[in-house]
């Protein structure tokens, strides 16, 4: 499968370079729907050509309240870049990033690994919250092709309880809570996701081996969604529990 076998170097050009202004800018591209590839390949090819260096991945579509948006029957991804990964930080920074929202998640991270078993490629686990802040335009928001090309609306990672990987322990169903400023948002947990956190991780390896999607070991794999996103803002603090996890963190 070749990645360009609709569109040519100048056109994924122009829309990567488009994207990477709307981020800079923290503002909404200037993309029509002409401008998304019809095929996944195409659209996976303008998300990559966006970065340099990868340090993270998140996985966008793998609960049911996302599918009923993009209609999409397997999951699909979006780089990280290292300046939007927080590892164990107490304050994240929402400057700069277009209408960003918060998910609880649960993180793995890739290690060099043997074996026929997806989940011995983990080093590392631990909880957090994915803050997508997408900068396609409205009208292209719920169209899968254009979240992929969008990094799947990527802005920020944060990432916590950071700990040894422990496939017993994720196998398990959990429940999770989360809270935005002191108030309860909706429960969640390991259910919210198709085949729970490994399954979910599972499905991302195969599709980022079908498009050949640069995987390094340390990058970190946000899995998905416990519980629906919600809007933040600077001042703004957020907790997650589940497991044996209970983190917080402010926006700032």
């Amino acid at each position: 499968m070749t990645r360009l076998d609709a569109m040519d170097h100048e056109q994924i050009k122009r829309i990567s370079t488009t994207l990477t202004q709307a981020r800079s800018a923290g503002e909404p591209a200037r993309l029509v729907a002409s401008d998304i590839p019809d095929g996944l390949a195409d659209a996976y090819e303008i998300g990559f050509s966006q970065m340099q260096d990868i340090a993270a991945w998140k996985i966008g579509g793998a609960n049911p309240w996302s599918r009923e948006v993009f209609h999409n029957s397997e999951s699909f991804f979006g780089a990280i870049h290292p300046g939007e990964l927080f590892l164990e930080k107490p304050v994240v920074p929402l400057n700069g990033l277009n209408a960003p929202l918060a998910e609880p998640e649960i993180m793995l991270e890739l290690a060099h690994a043997q074996g026929d078993d997806c989940t011995s490629k983990f080093s590392r686990m631990a909880i957090g919250f994915e803050i997508p802040a997408s900068v396609l335009p409205d009208e292209l928001k719920s169209v899968l092709n254009a979240q992929i090309v969008d990094r799947a609306g990527a802005g920020a990672l944060w990432i916590a309880g950071i700990t040894d990987f422990d496939r017993a322990i994720l196998q398990q169903d959990f429940t999770s809570r989360a809270w935005l400023n002191g108030t309860e948002t909706a429960p969640g947990g390991s259910t919210s996701l198709f085949g729970g956190p490994l399954g979910a991780a599972a499905e991302f390896l195969q599709l980022a081996a079908r498009y050949d999607a640069p995987l390094r070991p340390g990058q970190w794999i946000a899995t998905g969604g416990l519980s629906p996103a919600v809007p933040v803002s600077a001042g703004d603090s957020a907790r997650v529990q589940a497991l044996n996890w209970d983190v917080s963190l402010t926006f700032e």
